[in-house]
């Protein structure tokens, strides 16, 4: 039954989120108390210009690599899931080397760029570049198989790596460059171990090849490859742009409320496990999968997004310290990203469907609204204005995917999947709002939410039912 592996595919994937996302909030956390403002912003401001970088060494590869595997071995053409492994991993081999090679040698230019002292950062980043590039893409190729639990596994090597290495190094007096050495040694160890993992567990994929069609794959990492670059400049370009027009500090204080919104959305977020599955249906069994996906993500995302806003004063101070109170308001506008995992099904649905190109205009029209509203509310707004920034186009963003995905579809989820888990998260804030202790906050929050979304019938016993079935298979 498709349903039961996708449900264990996404407990897998929630699993893999919560450890990532957890080990690397326990780690912004700690450094930002330890390393105080000015430090921790020169480390983040390094973080998200690699983060940019990391995209030219991907270019759409990691999803190709799942999207023909999986087509290949769901034909049971295990030498053109082969060719396809060899090919892409070739590519990729050579594309993160070279990026590599041409970050250490533009460090100094970028550090001058910014004039904050980052060079030997990204230097050492740089090695890491490679490494993390060549993890992802072999966890792509065992995600192809509808293998998530590798993830689960490799996050947690590298997870756990990172924090004894960070601890380690900073304390005995390495600061931020222990913090940044950390990043590149526990990727090292992730390499090893994704390798590992895959050539023993898939040693077919590894064998003997049939030839591919390069023009076909091309084209669809062409596409995915501009709608990388752009997810990533669409991610990162607040940070950066604080960067360039305010104080390291700033960055900061942007950064520590982002940390916690990224690590609560990567858990509740379900599409990455969604796109092997969209490769293989059509026709109503397409639509049933898009609509149930759809429903369940919302009535996750919306209720978080309202209640981190409830709790962000609390957890801003618990995490980090009064130091970082001042970034509180851009963080409990970013809350409402939150939602963003409800959308991002649409680009697994298109990828899926081998329509990569539909993720591709709103995307770049989003990208360039953000740089534009950034480029005049930073410098007005500080980073309350990037926060309002970001949000605003990612709403133009959701909104364009969806009619897109109607039109080219005929697909579209009921209006009720959204406005049945607004009308309970926001009868759940009315309530929780009166409540200043976050330990009284969180359960009534979810008792209101949750008795309320079931009486309006957002959530039915038929829901209830299927959940518990596959969860119980």
């Amino acid at each position: 039954m498709l349903s039961k592996v996708v449900f264990k595919n996404v407990l897998y994937n929630s699993s893999s989120m919560l450890i990532l996302n957890l080990s690397g909030l326990i780690i912004v956390v700690f450094l930002a108390r330890v390393l105080k403002p000015e430090l921790f912003g020169l480390y983040s401001l390094s973080i998200s210009i690699i983060t940019v970088a990391m995209v030219f060494a991907d270019l759409g590869i990691n999803n190709a690599a799942t999207r023909y595997v999986a087509d290949a071995v769901s034909k049971n053409n295990f030498r053109l899931a082969s060719g396809y492994v060899s090919f892409l991993t070739n590519f990729k081999v050579a594309l993160s080397v070279f990026l590599s090679i041409l970050l250490f040698l533009l460090s100094d230019t970028i550090s001058s760029a910014f004039n904050k002292p980052i060079s030997l950062l990204l230097k050492l980043l740089s090695i890491y570049l490679v490494f993390n590039a060549l993890t992802t893409l072999f966890l792509a190729i065992a995600n192809a198989m509808n293998d998530f639990k590798v993830n689960l596994l490799n996050y947690t090597v590298s997870g756990f790596s990172k924090i004894v290495f960070t601890f380690s190094l900073v304390l005995v007096g390495l600061s931020v460059i222990g913090a940044i050495f950390a990043i590149v040694l526990s990727a090292i160890l992730g390499f090893f171990y994704a390798l590992y993992y895959t050539t023993k567990k898939y040693p077919f994929l590894f064998s003997e090849k049939e030839k591919i069609e390069f023009n076909r794959v091309l084209k669809f990492v062409a596409f995915t490859a501009v709608i990388s670059i752009s997810w990533v400049l669409f991610a990162n370009v607040d940070l950066v742009m604080i960067g360039y027009f305010l104080t390291a500090e700033d960055v900061a204080y942007y950064r520590a409320g982002f940390s916690i919104i990224s690590a609560i959305a990567g858990f509740i977020s379900i599409p990455s496990v969604l796109l092997p599955v969209f490769v293989k249906l059509e026709g109503e069994d397409l639509s049933r999968a898009f609509s149930r996906a759809f429903k369940f993500s919302s009535a996750l995302c919306i209720p978080s997004a309202l209640g981190l806003i409830l709790i962000s004063s609390n957890l801003l101070f618990l995490a980090y310290g009064e130091e970082y109170l001042p970034g509180l308001l851009a963080m409990q506008i970013l809350s409402l990203l939150l939602i963003s995992p409800v959308f991002g099904i649409y680009g697994s649905f298109f990828s899926g469907k081998e329509k990569p190109e539909l993720n591709f205009y709103p995307l770049t029209f989003s990208t360039l609204l953000n740089v534009v509203l950034n480029y005049f509310m930073i410098p007005r707004f500080g980073i309350v204005g990037a926060s309002m920034a970001t949000v605003i186009s990612n709403v133009i963003l959701w909104l364009f995917l969806a009619l897109i995905c109607s039109k080219e579809f005929g697909i579209k989820p009921k209006i009720s999947y959204i406005t049945k888990p607004l009308f309970s998260a926001l009868l759940m804030f009315l309530v929780a709002f009166n409540f200043g202790s976050m330990i009284l906050i969180l359960p009534i929050s979810i008792l209101v939410y949750s008795a309320v979304l079931f009486l309006i019938k957002g959530i039915t016993k038929e829901d209830l039912e299927f959940i518990k079935k596959i969860g119980s298979s």
